[in-house]
């Protein structure tokens, strides 16, 4: 049995990632206002990131790992209060992201598909974000966690994409046989990293990032594409 695994940012989730990316650090920086200085805080966010997603040692996850870089980079400031203000914005004015993102809806009409055949349907979404900014933005998208027999948040995974670590992680977790799983994303690089484990992978392109031609995706097409090519074969 084929084992489906969907990124959501730019997959499930209509995106642009420009547009994404004011939206959330316009709201976090005024969320954050009063604790940290707005200059350098998407930047010194974006390091502490990277330096996460490199960092593929075991017994961490990624939230500890994150915090533990983000932090490195503010000295002297209540590392606890800013935390707790950012999970304040996760569960508040978050939600204002949500203009720029909606629902994609030839990859919702697949995986309602999928589901009831029976097929198995994970979320590997890369785990850069808590569980309660994955699962709002998977209610954007038009689904519950409960759609997916797994899904990856900084909380529950301590790899990252484009790393075969995070691809061996979940296939191990979760019992996948890599020879009987395809990978749906968007991103050139992250999702098309699962190919270093042996998974097949399907590159969508309504919102691609990175240059599809060179990306080694076994199957390239727009989200409409890909809802037809999963009503001929599944």
């Amino acid at each position: 049995m084929k084992t489906f695994l969907f990124d959501l940012d730019g997959t499930l989730l209509a995106a642009n990632e420009n547009d994404f990316m004011h939206a959330y650090f316009g709201e976090l920086t005024h969320a954050l206002h009063g604790l940290l200085p707005a200059e350098g805080l998407a930047r010194n966010i974006l390091t502490a990131t990277a330096r996460m997603q490199a960092d593929t040692s075991p017994g961490s996850c990624n939230l500890v790992k994150f915090r533990r870089e983000f932090e490195a980079l503010y000295r002297g400031v209540d590392q606890q209060a800013v935390w707790d203000r950012i999970m304040e914005f996760y569960a508040t004015t978050f939600d204002n992201v949500h203009d720029v993102m909606r629902r994609n809806e030839p990859l919702y009409r697949s995986v309602v598909y999928l589901r009831e055949r029976g097929y198995r349907i994970l979320l590997t979404t890369n785990p850069i974000f808590p569980q309660l900014a994955t699962y709002k933005r998977l209610a954007w998208a038009g689904f519950s966690p409960d759609t997916f027999e797994y899904v990856s948040t900084m909380e529950n995974c301590g790899y990252c994409k484009p790393n075969a670590a995070y691809w061996q992680h979940v296939a191990t977790i979760m019992n996948v046989d890599p020879a009987q799983a395809l990978v749906v994303g968007n991103d050139c690089t992250e999702d098309m990293s699962a190919r270093l484990v042996g998974i097949e992978t399907y590159l969508v392109t309504d919102y691609v990032i990175g240059d599809a031609a060179s990306s080694g995706a076994d199957h390239i097409s727009d989200g409409l594409g890909f809802e037809r090519w999963v009503m001929a074969n599944y």
